[in-house]
Formats: structure tokens, sequence, C-alpha cells
């Protein structure tokens, strides 16, 4: 009988599994709160459709704390691997469901001959232009939820989601930050 009032206890206790990972970070300028989404199932019921592999969903709301206006926008946010260095600037809604897009690869050919006859080596960029079916209703539910482009009144907020492409697999939510550079200073959330 104690034996099960001890598991019942040590159940109740244990913190129920979570479907985000809540972060926050301010200063005297702002503050921001954000949730972030790495598996696929998350963020489609976040998103409300499916973005494929490689895409991060951040919910974002930021508190102006001055006392004058300042202007914020998904271009202030950047995300970053802590266990790679990979990272992806906030992507518009267009760049998610548009008509085409650009794929830019690392080419690392000339590295590997370089280390094999120990003379310099060229490291290049590769491009591909990628042409896929423009999606109207993709488009429209991401410029919907997408994290305003406005001025933020003096103890307003503002708040919406935030689509990164990034390199996902074995990728864990902890190993991303989520950083802010924008007229409220810089700042790192880190989540959980």
């Amino acid at each position: 009988m104690k034996t099960l009032a001890l598991i019942l206890i040590i159940a109740a206790a244990a913190p129920a599994d979570q479907k985000y990972f809540p972060g926050q970070a301010g200063n005297d300028n702002i503050e921001i709160r954000a949730e972030m989404w790495i598996d696929a199932a998350q963020i489609k019921e976040a998103v409300g459709a499916e973005l494929g592999e490689g895409y991060v969903v951040a919910r974002a709301t930021i508190t102006n704390k001055t006392g004058e206006a300042m202007r914020v926008n998904p271009s202030d946010f950047t995300t970053v691997s802590r266990k790679d260095g990979d990272r992806g600037d906030a992507l518009a809604p267009g760049q998610l469901a548009g008509g085409s897009a650009l794929v830019l690869k690392t080419n690392h050919a000339g590295r590997e001959w370089a280390q094999q006859t120990n003379s310099p080596g060229w490291l290049g960029v590769s491009g591909t232009k990628t042409e896929k079916p423009k999606d109207g209703t993709l488009l429209a539910t991401l410029t919907t939820k997408q994290f305003p482009d406005q001025d933020l009144k003096p103890n307003e907020s503002a708040s919406g989601l935030l689509y990164f492409s990034i390199q996902t697999k074995k990728l864990k939510t902890k190993d991303l930050a989520l950083l802010y550079k924008g007229p409220g200073g810089h700042l790192s959330v880190e989540f959980k």
C-alpha cells in the first residue's frame, strides 16, 4: 500500500510531456518569450500544414519595455544550432510556399583534393533553381500566422510565428537558440 502511494506521488510530481519548449530572455528594453517546434507533427499542429523536412518554427512574443515606440519584424530573428553551428534567418512565407527556390550547397570537393595533395584547394558554392507549384492556401496560412512587422508602442506586445530552414537531423530543441538582434538590443533565447 505504501509503495502504491509512493508511485502515485512520484507520478503526480513528474512533469507532463510538453509539446513545446518555452524559453525567455529580456533586458531593460524588451522581453521575449518563445516556443520552438522541431518535430513535424508539432509544426503541423502549430502552422496548420506540413512544411517538410529541414524546417523549425518558433512562436515569439515581444514586449516593448521602453518609453518609446520600437520597430520589430521577423528579420530581427535568427536560429542557431549549438550542436553544429548551423544557422538560419527567419524566412518569409513566400520563401516556403512560393513558386521557385534557389538551393545553395557547399562544394567540399576542392577541400578534399587540397588535403590529399597538400596544395591550396577551392571551396565553392553551387546553386540550383528548383520549380515547385505555388501553394496559395499554405502561403495565406503562413502569412496570417507570421510574426508581424510593426511599431510597438510602450508596454505593447507582438506575437506570431517565425519560420526557419535548418538541418534538423539528430537535432533536439535544447540544441537550438533563438537570437534577437534589433532595436531592443541583442538577446539569446535558450530552450530546455
